[in-house]
């Protein structure tokens, strides 16, 4: 994909498509093999693995910090007892900037959200091109390199994929087989292993393959409680937890440089890149059905359409309903400290830091979504991406998101859902002066880097 990558080195990216852009991939088990015995397994829960430029619980930065304040101390008390004083107040300043914490994260990398936060709001100025989709605006605001594409493949259909010239990623849609009576909540969950798999497919190696799930509740949290159709349905709902919308993605993502020989093997340039994507993304709906789910790849309109509700985008919004002072159209989006605002709709990200016990006897996968999804607010969404970690072992990252119509709501959101985390023993980070690149992680991009 020469003619739509920009130039990287090849061993850095390969580096950073083991990590994601937070620092919490959480290492799964091993799947077994065909053949071989099944172990009795406990409970489990997944490990932070630990990163590169780290030693023990301490990263590298904070180390030499300590040696910093180490080597002052040291330096005043060979000069004289005055400098001793002034080179210790120095040294217990490198100290509490290097191993101080807030909000959950040492100080250097709080430091850094803060650095990011201010660049993105220098470089993320403008509105979406004129003539972008309203539906696909706000994400092109958030990352203005996004794009879409068509591509008309041999058997007369058209595949639709999503990309920024860096990356290229195709989307599966997944839903349940019509049943008379609604399935118990869990009886038919999405194996990870199936979402591990699919990162390599004969020569395609994927960057990360991400599982999207945007639910809305019901009854809808802005119905009065005293009202007949929410007393009615609440006894079936405390006992199904099943919401009034659930829509699940799949979403393919390819680097085309981590797998070079693929991409030029199927005619190179961008159009190698698709129908190697194409190939992979094909295989996986046809495994998704096999196991009785009806999975089909979407279209070009069908991404828009799956990104902007994703987004929560207001539908009686348009590229040109909000104009500035003078004339020119306003950005939909604005980023803030602890909120991601687009049209009247109030979104904040957090991400699994640490994983509760799963497996027989303890939490299922099936169960945590549920819960951490079943928030009285406007919408919420929850991501899983699943990558290659340290020695091509399999990673797991994750996101929840919430979405509210108003400052207020969201607030009590937060509440209800960082109560519901302590519970079920799932730590949960508020991404602060993160939440525009949280909202990317949400969307059915594939994961974010």
């Amino acid at each position: 994909m020469s003619s739509a990558t920009r130039a990287r080195s090849r061993n850095g990216r390969q580096q950073a498509a083991r990590e994601t852009a937070h620092q919490g991939q959480q290492q799964v088990p091993q799947q077994r093999q065909p053949g071989q015995q099944p172990a009795r397994v406990g409970p489990v829960a997944p490990r932070l693995r630990t990163r590169a430029g780290s030693v023990g619980g301490m990263r590298v930065q904070q180390l030499v910090y300590v040696e910093l304040a180490a080597a002052l101390v040291l330096v005043g008390w060979v000069i004289h007892p005055i400098a001793l004083g002034i080179t210790g107040v120095v040294a217990l300043g490198l100290l509490f900037f290097g191993l101080g914490r807030r909000r959950k994260r040492p100080m250097p990398e709080w430091m850094a959200t803060v650095r990011a936060m201010k660049q993105r709001k220098r470089e993320y100025k403008e509105p979406a091109p004129h003539g972008t989709d309203p539906a696909f605006a706000p994400a092109v605001e958030c990352d203005p390199a996004l794009r879409t594409y068509a591509y008309p493949d041999r058997d007369e259909r058209t595949v639709g994929f999503v990309g920024d010239g860096t990356f290229l990623t195709a989307i599966i849609q997944v839903e349940a087989p019509d049943e008379p009576l609604r399935p118990q909540r869990g009886t038919r969950p999405l194996p990870l292993d199936l979402l591990h798999a699919a990162l390599d497919v004969e020569d395609i190696h994927l960057e990360s393959v991400q599982l999207v799930q945007y639910t809305q509740p019901a009854p809808a949290p802005h119905v009065p409680e005293q009202a007949v159709s929410v007393r009615s349905y609440a006894p079936i709902q405390a006992q199904s937890q099943t919401p009034a919308v659930r829509l699940t993605w799949v979403a393919l993502k390819l680097d085309p440089e981590l797998c070079a020989e693929a991409v030029t093997a199927r005619g190179g340039g961008i159009g190698g890149a698709q129908r190697a994507l194409l190939r992979a993304a094909d295989q996986l709906a046809s495994r998704l059905t096999g196991l009785g789910f009806r999975a089909s790849v979407l279209d070009e309109r069908e991404i828009v359409t799956a990104v902007g509700i994703a987004s929560c985008v207001n539908p009686r919004a348009n590229n040109g309903g909000a104009a500035a002072r003078d004339g020119r159209a306003a950005r939909r989006t604005q980023e803030s400290v602890r909120a991601w605002r687009c049209d009247d709709r109030w979104h904040t990200t957090y991400w699994v830091g640490n994983w509760p016990q799963m497996g027989p006897g303890a939490v299922q996968l099936a169960d945590l979504t549920a819960l951490l999804t079943s928030t009285p607010v406007m919408a919420t969404t929850f991501a899983l991406t699943a990558s290659r970690g340290a020695l091509n072992s399999p990673a797991l990252t994750g996101y929840v998101r919430l979405a509210a119509r108003s400052e207020n709501e969201l607030v009590a959101a937060r509440r209800i859902l960082e109560g519901r985390s302590g519970t079920a023993r799932a730590s949960l980070v508020r991404l602060d002066r993160e939440q525009l690149p949280g909202l990317l992680a949400t969307l059915p991009l594939g994961g974010t880097r």
